[in-house]
């Protein structure tokens, strides 16, 4: 049985491109291992957008060869005509192309792009993810990356088209006719000017529609998972007002985006009629004084209509700009987090582990200023031994269990595996020989057999029955009607409390672990689950080093070393047997909870 390889396409492709300061030089880089078929791609629109753009200068010489009428004006008809033909008959093939190719390139950044941001999510510290909701970072995985991926759709397509008529018009007016290319370039100033009356604004409206919808879905995957309390206490009516308040926010921001976005669009839409009704009277006072033709006036009135739509889309692009740079300054908050765990250059962990944990005077305090979590702890377990920690809510139990996994690291002091410190070793490799049974298992939505042998390979039926039976599972497995591959709905809920820990018990014996972390394997079980559970532990345990987080000490007699804490700190270390004869906190914690189980 071995791991699947990882892919990292944060470290190939996207390292050093990405900066959320830069959005505009980030999407660009974006691109950078696509330069070729980039240029391709606007090449190909060049050519294939060419009627369109030539058309009025078509019909301009059409008129002309009407005005006046005389005996060769419709052979030179026919021949413009059959000349536009041939070039109008590229499209088809060519729009095809081009639509492919950025197809790809638009596909191609969003597999980058989603790839890099679960990579990081995966390379960053579990401190990350406590700070993080995770409806949060789906959003950002999910509507983020689409807000990009729009923008860039729309500067290929309308952006890209708006560009190429404003460089035709103004080469043919700088041909044609000088004065009226002067004044066709006058609309660039003017849209210029309603960028920077509207930029702020949207930079603004755009960052707070990104927060409002990242809390919204956070508060429907809240509402989605208390589901079962809410319905409990009757608190349906509550809950609802709850979320219809989020929705509430959501839509007045989306107005507030909205009624922007149409201003600006009717701001410029304006601006620009009053540019091409002063065109149509100039270009007219032109023909009356001889200075161009008619064909020329229809001409250049055309494409100055052209123009003025050309602009529109570029200026059309805006506020998908403004969304499009705050969906990178969000995706900046994932891929350019700090709290990275960097394993580069480490040595691997020791493989076979001994199994050996030393805390060498350890003490931690949380980075939210909190007081402090774990005080000069010195402790030594050694390989085989199984170490329960006991004491009440709040002593330290699980943040000690954190750091023998390397999901925190101490603010002082030392934590050794094997005789090496552990933020000097490759964690993956430690974590690749832990098996880690949670108090609340979670499961995915896949068959038996795929949450059991979740990130291995090449695991044979043979195998997966025998660590079945190890678990205690193996007899409920047969009675399934597709036994190994039965699929187990969201989160397991097809199984009860003492098979899902069963189930986590078999995760964790399939990969022969050499350390085993419990926390609280058989809280909230009844009596027969907690017995079928309790047998699997035994063998789970049996020679493997073993930290159990103890709340019910029922958990605790087949461990050979009990650790009480009290306030970040060790009071009282020994057996089961020697610290009941003491009378101390052990002995106190036993009696106000009734542990039937002890002695």
């Amino acid at each position: 049985m071995r791991l699947k390889k990882n892919i990292f396409v944060w470290d190939t492709l996207l390292a050093g491109r990405f900066d959320s300061t830069h959005p505009s030089r980030t999407l660009c880089r974006l691109f950078a291992d696509q330069r070729g078929k980039v240029f391709g791609a606007v090449a190909l629109f060049v050519i294939k957008q060419s009627p369109a753009s030539l058309m009025p200068f078509a019909v301009g010489m059409i008129i002309d060869a009407l005005t006046p009428l005389r005996d060769d004006s419709f052979r030179r008809i026919l021949w413009i005509a059959g000349g536009y033909l041939l070039l109008l008959a590229q499209n088809p093939l060519l729009h095809t192309v081009f639509a492919r190719i950025m197809s790809g390139l638009l596909r191609h950044m969003q597999f980058n792009l989603r790839s890099a941001l679960v990579e990081r999510l995966q390379q960053l510290a579990m401190t990350f993810h406590e700070e993080k909701q995770s409806s949060a970072l789906q959003t950002k995985i999910l509507r983020d990356v689409d807000a990009i991926d729009g923008l860039c759709r729309y500067l290929f397509l309308n952006g890209l088209n708006g560009l190429l008529v404003i460089i035709y018009v103004t080469v043919i007016a700088l041909v044609r006719q000088p004065i009226l290319a002067l004044y066709f370039l006058l609309t660039v100033p003017a849209g210029i000017l309603l960028l920077k009356l509207f930029d702020r604004r949207f930079r603004e409206q755009y960052k707070a529609l990104r927060i409002e919808t990242e809390q919204m879905n956070a508060r429907v995957g809240e509402m989605l998972l208390m589901l079962p309390v809410t319905r409990a206490h009757g608190l349906e009516e509550q809950e609802t007002r709850s979320v219809r308040t989020v929705f509430q926010r959501l839509r007045e921001r989306g107005l507030q985006v909205d009624t922007l976005t149409e201003l600006f669009a009717s701001s410029s839409w304006f601006t620009f009629i009053v540019f091409q009704l002063a065109c149509l009277v100039f270009s007219a006072w032109l023909v009356t004084r001889h200075r161009i033709s008619v064909g020329d006036a229809v001409m250049f009135n055309t494409y100055f209509g052209m123009l003025i739509g050309a602009v529109q889309q570029a200026l059309g692009v805006f506020p998908a700009l403004a969304q499009g740079r705050d969906a990178i300054r969000s995706l900046g908050e994932i891929l350019e987090a700090p709290q990275v765990e960097d394993f580069t250059g480490k040595p691997a962990a020791p493989f076979p582990l001994r199994g050996e944990i030393t805390f060498e005077n350890v003490s931690f305090q949380y980075p939210s200023g909190r007081e402090v979590a774990l005080k000069n702890i010195s402790l030594r377990i050694a390989p085989g031994e199984t170490v329960a920690f006991v004491g009440e809510s709040g002593a330290g139990k699980s943040t000690l269990v954190n750091l023998a996994m390397g999901f925190r690291l101490p603010t002082s002091g030392c934590v050794r595996l094997d005789g090496h410190d552990l933020q000097a070793l490759d964690l993956r490799t430690y974590r690749r020989q832990i098996g880690v049974v949670p108090q609340a298992t979670i499961l995915f939505n896949g068959s038996l057999r795929e949450n059991v042998t979740y990130g291995l390979e090449n695991v044979s039926d043979m195998s997966l029955w025998k660590i079945l039976a190890e678990a205690n599972l193996a007899e409920f497995v047969r009675g399934l009607p597709q036994q190994l591959d039965t699929p187990l709905g969201e989160n397991g809920t097809r199984l009860s409390g003492g098979q899902r820990q069963r189930l986590a018990i078999a995760r964790a014996l399939i990969r022969d672990p050499r350390v085993i972390l419990l926390d609280e394997a058989t809280s909230a079980l009844d009596t027969e689950s907690e017995r079928l559970v309790q047998e699997a532990l035994v063998r789970l345990t049996n020679g493997r080093t073993t930290l159990i987080v103890a709340h019910r000490f029922s958990t605790i007699r087949q461990a050979h070393r009990i650790v009480f804490l009290q306030g970040g700190q060790i009071v009282e270390t020994g057996t089961q047997t020697e610290l009941m004869a003491r009378d101390g906190h052990f002995t106190r914690l036993a009696r106000l909870q009734s542990f039937s189980t002890v002695g």
